[in-house]
Formats: C-alpha cells, sequence, structure tokens
C-alpha cells in the first residue's frame, strides 16, 4: 500500500496530512491522546471518590453526626449515593447531582444548617426497591427486647413481641402485617419537613376507589385540599427513615451495653447515673465529657466498698457511657438522639401514631385501625424472677382466630366498654392494672403513655372524669355500649325518694357535700337512716 492509497498519510510516519489541519506531528497526536486518557481516567477517579461514603461524610458535607450514625447502622455498606442519588444510570447520576452544587458554597462559607436536614431524596422505588423485593413475603419473627429499671439494682426484665412483618400480594392470601402498606397504596398530606404532621390520609382500594381519613382534632388548613400542599404516596422511607442512620435514645444504648456486658450490671444505679449524663443538653462535647469523668466521684463517695472492688468495671462503664454520647450527640452540629425522629414504631417518636392515633376518621366516624395486634403481638413482659408466663408467652406463639369483635375497626376504643366474665375464656382473670400480673394488666400496654393517641377523638366524654369518676373502669359504667345513657342511677343505686333526682345538691364526683347538721325536723324517717348523727351516707352501687 502507498500513500496514494492514503493520500493524508505525507511522510510516514513522522506526519500525517489532514484536510483544513494541514500537517500535524503523530507525537502531537500520541500526547494528546495520552493527555485524553489521563484527563479521562482522573475524571474517573474524581467522579468515584466524589461518590464515596468518605467524601460524602467527611469530606464535602461535614456531616460527623450522620457519618457516625451510618457507619453503625445495618447500611454502613452501602454507598451513599445509592440512596442519596439513586442506583440509576450515569447521565442521570451527574444531573441529579449537578443540583447539589449549591452545598459546595454553602461549605466553603461555612452557611450550612445546623442541623442539617434532608431536603430531597429519591423515591424508594430507585433506591430502597433496587436491593429489597417489595413483594416478599416475611414470616413473623420474636423480638426479645431486654430492658434495665433506673433502679439501685438495675432490675432487668425482658418484653416479648412476635412482629408481624407480613407482605406479599391480596391474589396470594398474603399483603397483611406491617408491609400492608405496600399492598395497598396510600396518600397523605404532611404539614411539616419531618412528617409528624398529617391531617389528611386516603386509602386506595383494588376497585380504585378511596376512603379520606382527616384528624378531627386539628384545625386543618382551609386550602389543604387545593394542590397547595404536595399528596404524597407512602413509601418505604415513610417508616424506615433512620435505617441507615441511626441514632439510639440513651434508654436503648444503655440497655444494649448492659445486655452486652460492656456495662457491669451490679453497678448501683449505673442505669439511672447513666440516662443522667447522656440526657443533657451540654454546650459542647467538652463539658459533657467532663462531665461523665465524673461517675466515678458518685461511687467513691456513695458506694466505697463497690468503688474499691470494681474500680476497672467503673473506667469501663465511663468510657462506654462517654463513647455512647459521642455517637449520638454532637453540640457543634446541635445534633442529639433525638433531632432526628426516628418514624418506625412509636417509641421514641409518634411514627406509627401519626396516622393511627384513633384521631383521623372516615366520614362514617370510624378511626384508621388502630390493633396493637395488626404489627405485633400483645407485649409480653417477663421480669427476673417469673417462670410461670413461659406458658403464656408459648400460647402466644400460636395463631389463633380472633373474634370479629377484634377485627372492627374501633375495638381499641371499645374493648375498655366490652370488658366483661366472657374475656376470660382466652385472657384469663381480667384484672386491670399494670403489675404484669395477667393479661389486662399488662405494663407493656396500660404502663405506658401514648400522648398522641386519643381514643375518644370527636368525642367528649359529658361526664367529667375526675374524682372517682377517674378511678372507676370504663365497663363499669358502659356494659359494653360506647354511648350509654348518661344518669347516674346506670352506676348507683340510690336509696332516696321523690325529690332527689337532682344528684350534684349533694354529691360530687369525689364524694359527698359535707353536711352538718344532724338530722332535722324536715327530714324524714328515710333520711334519717342515712343522715343520722350528722354522717355521711355509705356507697351504694
Amino acid at each position: 500500500m502507498t500513500t496514494s492509497h492514503l493520500p493524508f498519510l505525507k511522510r510516514w510516519p513522522g506526519t500525517i496530512s489532514i484536510p483544513l489541519l494541514g500537517d500535524i506531528r503523530l507525537s502531537w497526536i500520541v500526547s494528546g491522546a495520552i493527555a485524553l486518557l489521563v484527563i479521562g481516567a482522573a475524571g474517573v477517579g474524581v467522579w468515584e471518590y466524589t461518590n464515596s461514603n468518605a467524601f460524602c461524610g467527611t469530606r464535602c458535607h461535614t456531616m460527623p453526626p450522620e457519618y457516625v450514625a451510618f457507619t453503625n447502622s445495618l447500611h454502613a455498606r452501602v454507598n451513599c449515593v445509592e440512596c442519596h442519588i439513586g442506583r440509576v444510570n450515569f447521565f442521570q447520576q451527574v444531573w441529579l447531582k449537578s443540583g447539589h452544587g449549591g452545598h459546595l458554597l454553602s461549605l466553603i462559607t461555612d452557611s450550612y444548617e445546623r442541623p442539617i436536614h434532608l431536603k430531597t431524596l429519591r423515591p424508594a422505588r430507585e433506591t430502597c426497591e433496587r436491593c429489597h423485593w417489595p413483594q416478599a413475603v416475611y414470616q413473623d419473627r420474636v423480638e426479645d427486647i431486654r430492658h434495665y429499671a433506673p433502679d439501685e439494682k438495675n432490675t432487668p426484665s425482658t418484653t416479648f413481641m412476635i412482629m408481624h412483618t407480613g407482605g406479599g400480594t391480596d391474589s396470594e392470601g398474603n399483603g397483611k402485617g406491617i408491609h400492608w402498606h405496600i399492598e395497598n397504596k396510600v396518600q397523605y398530606i404532611a404539614l411539616d419537613k419531618d412528617k409528624q404532621d398529617i391531617p389528611w390520609v386516603r386509602v386506595i382500594h383494588s376497585d380504585g376507589t378511596g376512603t379520606d381519613y382527616i384528624d378531627v382534632t386539628e384545625q386543618l388548613p382551609p386550602d389543604l385540599l387545593s394542590g397547595a400542599y404536595p399528596v404524597q404516596t407512602m413509601d418505604c422511607l415513610d417508616c424506615h427513615n433512620r435505617t441507615a442512620h441511626l441514632f439510639r435514645s440513651p434508654d436503648q444504648s444503655l440497655d444494649e451495653a448492659l445486655q452486652n456486658g460492656q456495662i457491669d450490671s451490679s453497678l448501683p444505679y449505673i442505669k439511672e447515673k447513666g440516662l443522667e449524663l447522656l440526657t443533657p443538653a451540654y454546650a459542647s462535647a467538652d463539658e459533657a465529657n467532663a462531665a461523665i469523668a465524673k461517675l466515678p466521684d458518685f461511687y467513691r463517695t456513695q458506694y466505697p466498698e463497690v468503688y474499691q472492688n470494681k474500680q476497672n468495671e467503673i473506667l469501663q462503664a465511663t468510657a462506654v457511657i462517654s463513647r455512647i454520647f459521642e455517637e449520638t450527640t454532637f453540640p457543634n452540629m446541635s445534633v442529639g438522639w433525638s433531632t432526628y425522629p426516628d418514624l418506625q414504631g412509636h417509641k421514641d417518636s409518634a411514627g406509627c401514631f401519626r396516622c393511627h392515633d384513633g384521631k383521623h376518621l372516615n366520614e362514617q366516624g370510624q378511626a384508621i385501625r388502630l390493633q396493637c395486634n395488626l404489627c405485633h403481638s400483645i407485649p409480653v413482659v417477663l421480669h427476673t424472677d417469673e417462670t410461670a408466663k413461659a406458658d403464656e408467652l408459648g400460647k402466644q406463639r400460636l395463631p389463633a382466630a380472633e373474634p370479629a369483635s377484634h377485627q372492627a375497626p374501633s375495638f381499641m376504643a371499645d374493648h375498655r366498654f366490652q370488658a366483661n366474665e366472657s374475656c376470660q375464656e382466652c385472657h384469663g382473670q381480667v384484672t386491670f392494672g399494670a403489675d404484669d400480673t395477667s393479661f389486662c394488666s399488662n405494663s407493656a400496654c396500660h404502663g405506658q403513655k401514648w400522648p398522641e393517641v386519643q381514643l375518644d377523638a370527636g368525642q367528649q366524654h359529658p361526664i367529667p372524669l375526675e374524682g372517682a369518676h377517674a378511678r372507676a373502669w370504663c365497663y363499669q359504667c358502659h356494659n359494653g355500649v360506647r354511648n350509654p345513657a348518661y344518669i347516674c342511677a346506670n352506676c348507683h343505686q340510690a336509696p332516696h325518694g321523690p325529690g332527689h333526682e337532682q344528684c350534684d345538691q349533694c354529691h360530687t364526683t369525689e364524694n359527698w357535700i359535707p353536711f352538718a347538721g344532724g338530722v332535722t325536723d324536715r327530714m324524714d324517717a328515710a333520711c334519717a337512716k342515712c343522715h343520722g348523727e350528722g354522717k355521711a351516707p355509705q356507697a351504694s352501687m
């Protein structure tokens, strides 16, 4: 082959001739190609580095709180960009990432907000669902939660629950449990960035119709449904918002450290002292560490024998409490364990109770279902000296068919009116309280306060529940009826004759109006039976 066949080759191999460009040395081409390769390789390297967890967590966003929480989570080996950008193609990544350019300017000028709040996040179908199959069916699992009381002995107890994760589709006979929200489309409107205030919920049924639930206790904005507030479709992140950034509460962190033996549970009041040290809002990390460092002084003065025999254990407990603080609280970033609410569950924040609170009612006055056992079994609390409940726990693990009354949307509110001897067939003797001596005295239920829940939303009790009425059990007056006739004679068998229709003339909700005098001429013999010698009558139920 000659240059006549390749006219752009003039003096091979030194130069080539390209129309409009003239003669170009091959060395220039080689150098240019090498330069392009170097630039390309450098660009790929820079791109990969800016997608790395180290860059996102420690270089660009200066986010030690989120980065530390991320490294302690179950997603510590997942790249940040896989959630915050999504598993999309390269060109989509470039476009989405370009929208974050403003972060660099706020970093340079030190003008970013503290604490940092997430402004944008890709929908779960582009992130979570790339690894997790939404329609997967999960079997029930037993959760045993160890807890230590803040008392001298750090008294342990264990709460057992069976979690009904569920999932699947209705067509396969599934679509139940916690992941019911995947099979069924749920829309909502949130009034705040943390999605804590949700006044409107719509459930889309399989036939395309919908049921709206409105928070009847809240004054709704007049333009709520006019488009001023975006209607969002519920997805994984509306519950699992802290899965990749885990900020444990002081109570949870201390319980785990005690259970794992990192803190010696025989140290008196160590749980209480740990809570006292981890709960305050410190101005700086140095101030917190200085306070935590004084823990040994407590044992030196209050428990000198313990201090003498367990100095190593006390020092280790001090170090563990300091580490817990460093992993959950960052005063310079205005971040603490409670800064970002955990929407999974309902212990440390509203979580599930944002919607399942008894306050969201439909047109028929029915609330969004609030039964505890939709998501988990009724908790069983076992104390260290109790073994008799093993049979009770075993029974709870067996599937049981619930009566129709238990499946009514309002059962959680109405079961207090319906309690009677028939409940004993399944639940044993009905004795109320919170001492864990029976099914109905469950401290995990009746011993807790759920401020977000209102079982009587939209319905004001006609009689003030104060005084003696506050100590009465609902079923004693209601007899299985939600709205009985509210008259005293329903509960009290009055011995009075005619002329005593106005009970509040003599009685208060606490007792009786003080009676100063004895029997007078105006009192008949019937009155004298109760009011003789100026004494108050005895209660008659």
